[in-house]
């Protein structure tokens, strides 16, 4: 705490500040809204006895009891709500994604706030989601599969090289790396690590990448830069530089949010003036609303006309569809009853060895640089049967109507525990032979087991990196 000491003079109330970096963080989750409502979701987990609490702030979000373990839980396994930190769901809000429109998530990794983005587009547009590290984004990717996105393409590279054939976008996202001292009531080695010179060292990545950014956003664009830190040398001192740098050509924009308590950002730090407009920028304190600390600012690229796109630069996504996977798709909506409508906005684009990938048609992705996947691991390839994986089972399982097992309670313990286990006649009255089948819990999809009619038993494909021993239901 001591290191702390020098933003005492920016905090009204040290005491609360003190005793609040002390006491445990508070669990946030928001509804996934391709998936269900925040009436049903709260309605959903209340009978098992989960009383959500709402967010005041943010619509659809909700605080959970302190005994309650999210990630344990089979809502949150069929992908019905994220797990995420209250005050880190402000950056996506202030940017305010719109279907149709095509954006940037800089330093995406570990995914939180790109999965809140792509389902805020409702799986439409272009969300194009970076990051440096490689293993953070394998792991983003989990959480982009189980939300169910299409709508979101990863790569992996340095965000501030990124090249200029990449396009423009209409919003970025920077939500940059940053020293985390406003996480530190949830890991609070970070204290020890906090340093005025790991700051300004931190300061130097992170002016590349808004710097980056805003050569990258189309005129009248928007762009969120957000950190987790108090540091002013990583949050007014970044976008000062950055103001200077762009002159006229780049403004700031009020971010206050009702409901939210924040205070202004500083105009002026030891003894240094900054842009007097960085009083639109928002410090939230830990204990103003009993959350982690952040700062973000929105900026807004002034002046000139919208980009026109150039269709050489962008890859093609076929609005007829590839011939050669008719057969693979009329499988897979003949095995569960689905009607073609649920494929009217949604292409198959070959990719890997592995198999292919579901996209909707309204992307704009990139020639270069070279992406890792695009939308949403769809189907295997190269096998006797066609295979939905379980990310796809779970987002298109809802629209079956045949070969489609609700599932009991221990039913769905064992499933998610990855069990073969035995169902009644009376569950399989819509299955039309062995294969695959979609298995539900409460109406909604779980993922994909093989029905066996002989035995009358479901061979769990639950993912094994997914299983939990202790599953909450």
């Amino acid at each position: 705490m001591d290191y702390f000491e020098r933003y005492r003079d920016l905090i009204e109330d040290w005491d609360g500040f003190v005793a609040a970096v002390k006491r445990p963080l508070p669990t946030t989750i928001w509804t996934n809204p391709l998936k269900i409502t925040p009436e049903k979701l709260q309605s959903l987990m209340a009978e098992s006895g989960v009383e959500l609490t709402p967010l005041p702030w943010y619509p659809g979000a909700f605080r959970l009891p302190d005994d309650v373990m999210p990630g344990l839980r089979w809502e949150f396994m069929a992908g019905l709500y994220q797990v995420q930190e209250e005050v880190a769901l402000l950056p996506a809000l202030l940017l305010a994604p719109q279907p149709g429109e095509r954006l940037l998530d800089m330093c995406a990794a570990p995914g939180n706030k790109t999965a809140q983005m792509g389902a805020m587009m409702a799986n439409r547009g272009t969300l194009l989601a970076n990051d440096r590290n490689s293993g953070r984004m394998r792991a983003a990717r989990d959480v982009l599969n189980r939300i169910g996105l299409v709508n979101v393409t990863t790569l992996t590279w340095d965000g501030s090289s990124l090249p200029g054939e990449i396009g423009q976008f209409d919003k970025i996202m920077v939500d940059v790396p940053c020293t985390c001292e406003g996480t530190c009531r949830k890991d609070t080695s970070v204290l020890s690590r906090s340093s005025v010179g790991a700051s300004l060292k931190m300061a130097r990545i992170q002016t590349a990448l808004l710097r980056k950014a805003v050569q990258l956003c189309r005129p009248g664009g928007r762009i969120v830069y957000a950190t987790c830190t108090f540091a002013p040398e990583e949050n007014e001192m970044v976008v000062d530089a950055i103001l200077r740098e762009s002159g006229d050509g780049l403004r700031l924009c009020p971010s206050a949010v009702p409901g939210l308590v924040a205070s202004a950002g500083l105009t002026e730090w030891q003894g240094q003036p900054l842009h007097p407009d960085l009083h639109l920028a928002s410090r939230i304190w830990p204990q103003q609303n009993d959350t982690g600390g952040f700062f973000v600012a929105v900026l807004e690229k002034v002046g000139g006309e919208r980009y026109s796109v150039d269709g050489d630069r962008f890859l093609e996504i076929d609005a007829d569809g590839d011939s050669a996977f008719d057969s693979l798709l009329a499988e897979v909506m003949g095995r569960f009853g689905m009607d073609t409508a649920v494929f009217n906005n949604l292409a198959i684009v070959p990719w890997s060895n592995r198999g292919v990938y579901l996209v909707n048609r309204d992307q704009q992705l990139p020639t270069r640089p070279r992406l890792d996947a695009p939308g949403l691991f769809f189907m295997h390839t190269g096998q006797r049967y066609a295979k939905m994986t379980t990310a796809a089972a779970m987002l298109l399982g809802q629209h079956g109507t045949q070969n489609r097992i609700e599932l009991t309670p221990a039913q769905a313990q064992a499933y998610l525990q990855r069990q073969t286990f035995s169902v009644q006649p009376a569950q399989t009255t819509t299955c039309t032979d062995t294969g695959y089948v979609v298995v539900c819990y409460r109406g909604y999809p779980l993922g994909l087991g093989v029905f066996h009619t002989k035995s009358g038993e479901v061979e769990s494909h639950f993912p094994k990196a997914w299983a939990r021993a202790d599953v909450q239901l």
